[in-house]
C-alpha cells in the first residue's frame, strides 16, 4: 500500500511539473484584428502596419427596419487602405501615425429612375496618437492597460461638389475629409492566460465643425474580443465591435444648415478572426469578417450586412 501511494504521489508530481513546463512553452495568442490591444511597445520597438477595410452598403434601412423605397435608392461602397507607423519612444509610451487612402462610390436614383454615380479617391485625414502603459502583465499586474490620446488632422479634400440634389456639397461619406480637427481618447485592456487572451477597447471621437458648415456627429466605439492560439503560428478569435454615432450638422440646401435626419447610427458586429504569424519575417497577417448583428440607421440610410478587414504587421 505504501508503495502504491508513493507511486501515486510521484505520478502527480510528474504531471504537475509537466503541466507547468507545457504552460511555459505553449503558444502565445496574437492580438485582435479589428481593434487595438492594451500592450504598448517597448522603447526602440517599431512596426509598420498595413490595413484594409471594405464595406458595400446596398440595403436601405429606415431605423432598424430594412426598406426598399425605390425613389431615393442609394448604394454606398467604401474601400479604405491604411498605413500605420508605430514606435516605442520611451518607457511605457508609444506613438502612432496613421494615413488612410480612400476609394468611395455612391449610386443614387431619383423619382424618374435616373441613376447618378459619384466616386472619390485619395488621401484622407491623418491621425496621430500617443499611448501610455498604465498596467502591464510583464510587471506582474493582472492585466495590461493602456490609455491613449489622439488627433485627426484635416489633410483630406472636402470640396467634392454635389451634382444630384439641392445640397451644394456632397455629404461626409463622399468626401476624403471633413476639414475639422477631431480629438479622440481611447482605453485598451488585455489579459493573456495560457493559450487564450481577452481584449477590450473603448474609443470616443469628438468631431468638430469643419468646412462648408459640416460637423459630423461624435463617435463612440466599443470592442471586446477573445483569441485562442491553435498553434504557435495560428490564432483564431471572435470579436464584438459596436459603435454609436450622433447625427451630422451640414448644409441641407443653399444657405440652410441644420441636422441631417438621415445620419447617425448604432451598429453592432460579430467578427470571426484568424491570424497567422511568420516568425522568420517578424510578420503577422490577420483577416476578419464582421457580420452585422444589430442595425439602427436612425433615418433612411444604406447599411451593409458584413465587412471585410485585413491587417499586415511587420516589426523591426
Amino acid at each position: 500500500m505504501r508503495a502504491f501511494f508513493l507511486t501515486l504521489l510521484f505520478l502527480l508530481a510528474f504531471c504537475t511539473a509537466h503541466a507547468h513546463a507545457a504552460n511555459a512553452t505553449q503558444p502565445k495568442p496574437l492580438p485582435p484584428v479589428t481593434f487595438q490591444d492594451g500592450v504598448v511597445f517597448e522603447p526602440m520597438q517599431f512596426a509598420a502596419i498595413a490595413g484594409y477595410a471594405h464595406a458595400d452598403q446596398n440595403d436601405i434601412h429606415t431605423g432598424c427596419s430594412e426598406d426598399d423605397p425605390g425613389y431615393g435608392k442609394r448604394r454606398r461602397t467604401s474601400n479604405a487602405g491604411q498605413l500605420t507607423l508605430r514606435a516605442g519612444l520611451f518607457k511605457n509610451f508609444e506613438a502612432m501615425l496613421t494615413a488612410t487612402v480612400w476609394y468611395k462610390k455612391l449610386e443614387r436614383r431619383n423619382a424618374k429612375g435616373v441613376t447618378d454615380i459619384d466616386d472619390v479617391k485619395g488621401l484622407g485625414d491623418l491621425m496621430v496618437m500617443g499611448r501610455y502603459q498604465l498596467l502591464s502583465q510583464k510587471n506582474g499586474d493582472p492585466l495590461s492597460l493602456a490609455m491613449g490620446l489622439g488627433l485627426e488632422i484635416p489633410t483630406g479634400d472636402c470640396d467634392n461638389r454635389n451634382t444630384f440634389g439641392p445640397q451644394p456639397y456632397m455629404g461626409p461619406f463622399l468626401q476624403l475629409g471633413t476639414g475639422s480637427w477631431n480629438p479622440k481618447a481611447t482605453v485598451s485592456a488585455t489579459r493573456v492566460f495560457g493559450r487564450s487572451r481577452i481584449d477590450g477597447q473603448l474609443t470616443y471621437t469628438i468631431n468638430t465643425e469643419g468646412e462648408h458648415d459640416l460637423e459630423k456627429g461624435d463617435l463612440f466605439q466599443y470592442n471586446l474580443g477573445y483569441g485562442y492560439a491553435l498553434t504557435p503560428y495560428i490564432t483564431a478569435g471572435l470579436a464584438l465591435n459596436g459603435l454609436h454615432q450622433e447625427k451630422n450638422t451640414q448644409q441641407l440646401s443653399p444657405g440652410v444648415t441644420g441636422r441631417d435626419v438621415n445620419s447617425g447610427c448604432t451598429r453592432v458586429f460579430l467578427a470571426p478572426e484568424i491570424s497567422y504569424r511568420i516568425p522568420q519575417l517578424n510578420t503577422t497577417l490577420g483577416v476578419a469578417v464582421p457580420v452585422s448583428l444589430y442595425t439602427d440607421m436612425e433615418g433612411s440610410q444604406p447599411a451593409e450586412d458584413f465587412r471585410i478587414v485585413a491587417k499586415l504587421s511587420v516589426k523591426f
